[in-house]
């Protein structure tokens, strides 16, 4: 069986947590981080503010490995994508070929 590597957009809310539930169901998928962007002025989750420490302890009960991507309170489009593309490149680098998001109501996404 050939296999996806994958990275999986975790934002620690419930839509994440369903999404990688039926991601985990799939064999062909090997998902390789748990990416999530942390502000690094308040160490939260950058969707939901949702605590580092308990972002660590969902990673680490999942059993897939936290991959933060760290980034000011307040980042400029610029920044935010120069951020971004360095940590894609990475993750191309290490043989990721797909990344997952768990925003099933965002129509631009499931596009």
């Amino acid at each position: 069986m050939r296999y996806k590597k994958c990275i999986f957009n975790w934002s620690g809310g419930k839509d994440s947590a369903l999404a990688l539930y039926h991601c985990l169901q799939k064999p062909d998928l090997e998902i390789k981080y748990l990416v999530t962007t942390v502000n690094d002025a308040m160490n939260r989750i950058s969707m939901h503010g949702v605590r580092e420490e308990l972002l660590i302890e969902q990673a680490e009960s999942i059993g897939i490995p936290l991959y933060q991507i760290r980034l000011p309170e307040m980042p400029g489009m610029k920044e935010y994508d120069d951020t971004m593309r360095l940590h894609m490149d990475k993750f191309v680098a290490e043989g990721i070929t797909h990344a997952i998001f768990g925003d099933i109501f965002l129509e631009d996404l499931k596009a």
